[in-house]
């Protein structure tokens, strides 16, 4: 019986282990005010929508010190007890690049010559990648409820998703929060990029990654706060709905883009793409259900 017991026990033991959800390791960005956006004036000298620089100062926050990771993914479709928004996406893990993906993609299909390369898989340290937005906020949702915090994502009557900024739980960063945190927040040297102005010491972009595909999470060097990747490997969602000529009418005090459009903003470059992309001012602004091999997920809460 003792036996017995103890097996049970055991079998318990590695049944939570299994089960259990890692817990983010998280950085905090204390409160402070920059300059936001890219003047043009150096290359790389941005896109217009960086521009016109302007004033910002943000509360502090709480950000993820790495990208969200396969294994933690993992855990979240493996939980056969999650709820997702309606009509957003199966709730099951992406596909791997198949021969039309590599099609469209020519410089990636010379190192993969199907079918007799494998792609990089789904290997637990790299980041996750081809997330749809809504991917990123059901996992936050998901995430906050495991750990006994507030969702900060609810469905509204449209069938939208808003952001409610008071919740403690976790969600992903406003815009401007991701800048500043990129940019080393009141410790930045005032480097293009997170963490140098050499973007190879601190980013996977096209030329360092060879288009070999993502790479493991924190194996670049990070930025003064010690938070790794905001440069390149994976594009990371931001909560905010994405306007190009935001930063013509954005606030100053701690911005966030509410109003509704058809795009969500992505941030901060990846392997399949141009250094210039790579910049703590560049952005990007796809549809929420779209998604590639190079959009990713970086958490935040509020600091309270």
């Amino acid at each position: 019986m003792k036996r017995l017991s103890l097996l049970i026990a055991t079998l318990l033991c590695i049944s939570l282990a299994a089960t259990a959800q890692t817990k983010p390791d998280m950085v905090l960005v204390e409160g402070g005010s920059f300059q936001m956006g890219n003047p043009g004036n150096a290359a790389p000298k941005g896109d217009n929508d960086e521009r016109p620089v302007h004033a910002v100062s943000v509360k502090s926050f709480y950000i993820a010190k790495y990208e969200l990771s396969v294994k933690e993914y993992k855990q979240f479709i493996n939980d056969a007890s999650v709820t997702i928004f309606s009509n957003k996406r199966d709730h099951k893990m992406p596909a791997a690049p198949d021969s039309a993906w590599y099609a469209e993609h020519p410089d990636t299909k010379k190192f993969y010559p199907l079918p007799t390369s494998p792609w990089w898989d789904w290997v637990d340290d790299l980041p996750m990648q081809k997330v749809t937005w809504y991917d990123a906020v059901a996992y936050c949702n998901w995430l906050s409820e495991k750990q006994g915090l507030q969702k900060c994502y609810v469905e509204n009557a449209d069938g939208g998703i808003d952001l409610d900024r008071t919740k403690n739980g976790y969600r992903l960063p406003t815009e401007a929060e991701w800048e500043f945190a990129a940019r080393g927040g009141n410790k930045s040297k005032g480097t293009l990029f997170a963490g140098s102005a050499n973007a190879a010491d601190v980013c996977w972009y096209d030329d360092s990654s060879k288009l070999r595909g993502p790479q493991k999470v924190g194996s670049k060097k990070p930025n003064e706060l010690g938070i790794y990747d905001m440069s390149g490997n994976v594009w990371e969602w931001c909560s905010d709905y994405y306007d190009k000529t935001y930063y013509a009418k954005s606030p100053q005090a701690d911005p966030f883009n509410a109003v509704s459009s058809a795009y969500r903003v992505l941030r901060g470059g990846s392997w399949h793409y141009q250094v210039e992309h790579a910049t703590v001012t560049s952005r990007d602004g796809p549809e929420p259900h779209y998604t590639n091999f190079n959009y990713g997920i970086r958490l935040a809460r509020n600091a309270q």
